[in-house]
């Protein structure tokens, strides 16, 4: 058998006719078909029972392009304003909150925790009396006034924190802060 020689040109329209083909047969039409379980089945060739979906003609125009990202340093600014505002205003509900844990502390410290306890005694007279007696639960007091003191710690550690961080977005060294309560 002798080999099939082709002109150069023939073997590309070739490919463009058979491409062009294939293209004209998926443009001729989807079909939808569904049947009694329900279930849909779409197809490029007829179906029984199947109708016809009018599609609307596919785009040829190019998706576009994204919008260029703004550099970090555009970005920064509004991003550092925003960060300057959310930062005063954590600090000023964390002076709020020591206030309050300051407050709590000293008002614990002037109610130490009491206990009273009545019994039954037989007095002098031969007769039952009730007595009570009161004490001071110091466990309980020392529990309660370091569970106040520590947040109140607490407190005064963020606030140090969100003011070191407020300095440094400010250009400032968190010295400088500490020199300007002075």
């Amino acid at each position: 058998m002798k080999p099939i020689y082709l002109h150069p040109l023939v073997s590309p329209l070739i490919v463009a006719l058979l491409l062009t083909m294939s293209a004209r047969t998926s443009a001729e039409g989807m079909y939808k078909h569904v049947d009694e379980q329900g279930r849909v089945t779409y197809s490029n060739t007829p179906i029984k029972g199947g109708k016809k979906v009018d599609l609307p003609p596919l785009s040829t125009l190019p998706t576009p392009k994204a919008a260029p990202k703004p550099t970090p340093q555009a970005e920064a600014v509004p991003d550092k304003e925003s960060r300057h505002k959310t930062l005063q205003e954590q600090i000023a509900k964390t002076e709020k909150a020591l206030e309050a844990a300051k407050a709590a502390a000293k008002e614990g410290a002037e109610k130490p925790e009491v206990f009273t306890h009545t019994k039954t005694v037989i007095g002098k007279d031969g007769k039952p009396k009730k007595v009570t007696e009161t004490g001071r639960n110091v466990v309980a007091y020392e529990e309660k006034m370091k569970k106040l003191n520590d947040e109140v710690a607490l407190h005064e550690k963020n606030l140090e924190k969100l003011k070191a961080e407020l300095a440094g977005l400010d250009g400032k060294k968190p010295s400088d802060s500490k020199e300007e309560k002075k």
